[in-house]
């Protein structure tokens, strides 16, 4: 049977391993430790996801995602009523788009 001194140590060992491992997380403002989290990668077209605020705007991303644009990102209307947006083209490289009133997607020069 062991003595109570090295019971008390192992005690003290095992408690002051747990209280370290617990500083080594970050804490989350939740409560609770949160676990690490890979770097976040920045994309060159902007935010990942953005709301669409109108049913124009949902239109005028799918129109642009018709004529074979991906990752369609900004959708804005202009005051001449084009809509202009930032995508990928099929070589995958950032381009400015513009969609005109006739439904046309054209790159921006």
């Amino acid at each position: 049977m062991m003595n109570r001194p090295l019971l008390a140590v192992l005690l003290i060992l095992a408690s002051a391993s747990a209280a370290s491992a617990q500083e080594a997380w970050p804490r989350s403002p939740y409560g609770g430790n949160s676990a690490p989290r890979a770097p976040v990668q920045a994309d060159g077209l902007g935010a990942r996801s953005e709301p669409t605020v109108t049913v124009a705007t949902a239109v005028a991303r799918t129109q642009i995602e018709k004529s074979g644009y991906t990752g369609v990102r900004g959708v804005s209307r202009a005051a001449d009523g084009t809509w202009h947006a930032v995508a990928r083209n099929g070589q995958n490289a950032p381009v400015s788009v513009v969609l005109d009133g006739q439904g046309n997607v054209s790159e921006a020069r």
